[in-house]
């Protein structure tokens, strides 16, 4: 069996790549994955959205209003998935498709179009975008995120229970290839050195043992 943590900013181009890799490898591996994307707000994932936006990255301001988008996005992400793990995700993909190619501002009335376009309990959602459970649910990711020290966005982490000899997780960041995860699980880690930087012709992706 394999377990797969995808790191991921809300409301993030490059995230919405990596989700869509993660699928695909959950559709093409013959073993069971058992995977979740969880969001991720710290200073690196407001400071892409700013440099991705043009914005003044020394405006407080600005800086302020960005991490409120990020931190309402992920209650939002989090309180679809309450009523089920296809359908938050798919409300998920759904925002950061609006945001980043259908060039929609975000806002509660895209936010209540997207619940209703995926299918959601409308009022339930609304309820609970506000409730301290997705508070928590959103700091447990934090928590999670913080103990296997994840840093940037999009990062996977990969363990594979069905080899014995590999007893710790695969950490890769800034991955959006699903090739590189499908070798992963196949346990090639031969781009990985001593010090955990990989030698992959891209060097863009970065791995590490946990």
């Amino acid at each position: 069996m394999l377990e797969v943590y995808l790191f991921v900013n809300p409301i993030g181009e490059h995230c919405l790549a990596a989700e869509n890799s993660v699928l695909e490898l959950v559709s093409a591996r013959s073993e069971k994955i058992h995977y979740q994307f969880l969001p991720l707000v710290n200073l690196n994932t407001i400071k892409d959205i700013m440099l991705h936006q043009n914005l003044d990255s020394h405006n407080l301001q600005l800086r302020n209003q960005v991490f409120q988008t990020i931190y309402q996005a992920s209650l939002d992400y989090k309180a679809a998935l309450f009523q089920g793990k296809r359908r938050g995700q798919n409300f998920l993909i759904s925002l950061q498709s609006a945001l980043n190619f259908d060039h929609y501002s975000y806002s509660t009335d895209l936010i209540k179009q997207l619940a209703e376009t995926n299918k959601l309990d409308v009022d339930m959602f609304l309820e609970d975008r506000q409730s301290a459970l997705a508070k928590e649910s959103f700091e447990s990711d934090q928590h999670v995120a913080c103990e296997m020290n994840i840093q940037t966005h999009p990062s996977t982490v990969i363990f594979n229970y069905d080899n014995p000899e590999q007893d710790y997780g695969i950490l890769i960041e800034d991955c959006q290839s699903f090739e590189l995860l499908n070798q992963v699980c196949d346990g090639n880690l031969a781009g990985v050195t001593a010090l955990g930087q990989p030698s992959f012709p891209d060097k863009s992706h970065k791995l590490h043992t946990l």
